[in-house]
């Protein structure tokens, strides 16, 4: 069994988050390794639905970073992945460190006999340059990257605007479709 390691800004944490974490969790997350040498190869592959054969993922560790953006901080994103665990099981959240690629490197290397993999989610070409963020794990022999096609499209960007519209009516399709009315007024 490994443990997926997910750092992100997550301001705030939207629906596309929690289907990555589901789907990893639940192994369909049809993933492709990657290090820094072939990451844009196989960023590329894992866009057309290319996978590879990875170890069954039994937690996800989700690592936000400690920048807040358009008022939204890390206690609110961490409140948000909160609810979301509820929906999800073993998920564990840390907002120890400011840099939260840093933060996920430091985890790795306090379990050197535990197997990791390195998440990142790509929407499509663009975001393939995300993949590089592997660099933080070369001195971890216990980190593999794994990119997959985050499933969804959505962008915290754009959540973030909806929420500063103050329209209720845009806002709750960013949520996950599981989560009750009270949680996401909550």
């Amino acid at each position: 069994m490994a443990t997926a390691l997910y750092p992100g800004g997550f301001k705030p944490p939207h629906a596309g988050h929690f289907e990555v974490v589901k789907k990893l969790l639940n192994n369909t997350h049809n993933g492709k390794i990657y290090n820094f040498n072939d990451r844009e190869t196989a960023g590329a592959a894992a866009l057309k639905g290319e996978k590879d054969k990875v170890e069954p993922i039994d937690k996800v560790v989700v690592f936000i970073g400690a920048k807040d953006r358009n008022g939204i901080s890390t206690e609110m994103s961490k409140s948000i992945w909160n609810i979301y665990k509820k929906y999800l099981g073993n998920v564990e959240i840390y907002s120890e460190a400011p840099n939260p690629m840093q933060n996920a490197s430091a985890y790795a290397k306090k379990r050197p006999q535990e197997k990791f993999y390195a998440i990142t989610g790509v929407r499509g070409e663009d975001d393939l340059v995300d993949l590089r963020r592997i660099t933080s794990f070369k001195n971890r022999e216990n980190v593999e990257g794994l990119v997959f096609a985050a499933p969804g499209g959505t962008r915290a960007t754009d959540f973030r605007k909806a929420l500063l519209s103050g329209n209720l009516d845009q806002v709750i399709d960013f949520f996950p479709k599981e989560l009750k009315r009270e949680e996401i007024l909550k």
